[in-house]
């Protein structure tokens, strides 16, 4: 699911690379808050992609679900992405709470409680 932050580019991508991908709004969460999206990613085993920093550093601290947080420039997002893309659908099918950090640096991920 796509965070309302996120470029509608990156969806587009996702999709061009077979993934399902749903917006917020269209998932009827436009105006919800960032723990109501986290809350349908987990009942229909998607997950939260953001760009949302105050989002990104709760979900680092606690990780609740499945969580992508785009650290980079909206520009870079969709390239960096596909890039790093088959790792991280790895990484999220593995785990069941997990937040992935993506950056110009690559990835790094958090699964703890602090």
């Amino acid at each position: 699911m796509l965070d309302n932050d996120v470029d509608a580019a990156v969806g587009r991508m996702l999709r061009r690379q077979k993934h399902v991908c749903v917006s917020a709004r269209q998932a009827g969460l436009a105006a919800a808050a960032d723990d109501a999206l986290t809350v349908w990613a987990s009942d229909h085993h998607a997950v939260v992609v953001s760009t949302d920093q105050e989002f990104g550093r709760r979900r680092w601290r606690h990780a609740i679900g499945r969580h992508l947080w785009l650290r980079c420039h909206d520009w870079e997002v969709s390239d960096l992405l596909k890039v790093h893309l088959d790792e991280v659908a790895d990484r999220m099918e593995a785990q069941s709470d997990l937040t992935i950090r993506l950056s110009k640096d690559g990835l790094s991920s958090s699964v703890k409680w602090s």
